[in-house]
């Protein structure tokens, strides 16, 4: 399993010095795995809570959560199209992914929506 860049892998690579011995500054940490879980499992509840929005109050209110929806649902698959496309992707991989996931997706407007509260 190997986190370095080249032909057909992904472009994640561990920190440290790159092929010209500078240390590489611009790749993102590989996060950590929280203890009793596993990479998978983090990459399910990033995926979970990218998909999961607040309900719309009315239905003049849809069209715009409609929109929310189709948003987070883009970043969703360009992530896993990114991670499918390495068939090197280790831990480490998925783990950068779950942290590009959920920054993708925090990133992203809410547009106003008019959102009815989750019950409790």
């Amino acid at each position: 399993m190997s986190l370095q860049s080249g032909p057909g892998r992904c472009s994640h690579t561990k920190p440290g010095p790159d092929q010209d011995g500078a240390l590489a500054v611009n790749d993102p940490p590989i996060p950590p795995v929280p203890p009793n879980s596993t990479p998978l499992r983090e990459l399910a509840h990033a995926i979970a809570d990218a998909l999961t929005l607040p309900k719309p109050a009315t239905t003049c209110d849809e069209l715009t959560y409609l929109r929310i929806s189709r948003d987070h649902a883009r970043v969703v698959r360009q992530a896993m199209r990114r991670l499918l496309a390495d068939r090197e992707a280790g831990d480490g991989d998925i783990m950068i992914t779950v942290a590009t996931l959920r920054d993708e997706t925090a990133q992203l407007p809410d547009a106003g929506c008019d959102h009815v509260p989750e019950p409790s």
